[in-house]
């Protein structure tokens, strides 16, 4: 079963750890309950053709660890039209 985010970038943060470059994109999900949550996704695509504002649609790879869902790019970000 494939999973997609679909989602506005809010920030693209890039970050490096042990010499590793890796890419996020973040958006701010809103929610009755919680408030504000920020979902964050771990790219695996070198290539950026989109940037902040754009509507993505991702598939993602999940994991879990002390109650927080991580997501990972799990195949090719497309672009959609904005909501």
């Amino acid at each position: 079963m494939e999973i997609k985010l679909f989602l506005k970038i809010d920030h693209i943060l890039e970050k490096e750890y042990e010499g590793q470059k890796t890419i996020h994109v973040q958006t701010i999900q809103k929610s009755e309950k919680k408030g504000f949550e920020i979902v964050k996704v771990k790219l695996t695509d070198e290539v950026l053709n989109f940037k902040i504002g754009d509507h993505i649609s991702v598939p993602v790879r999940l994991s879990a660890m002390n109650n927080t869902i991580f997501y990972t790019q799990n195949g090719k970000i497309e672009s959609v039209k904005g909501q």
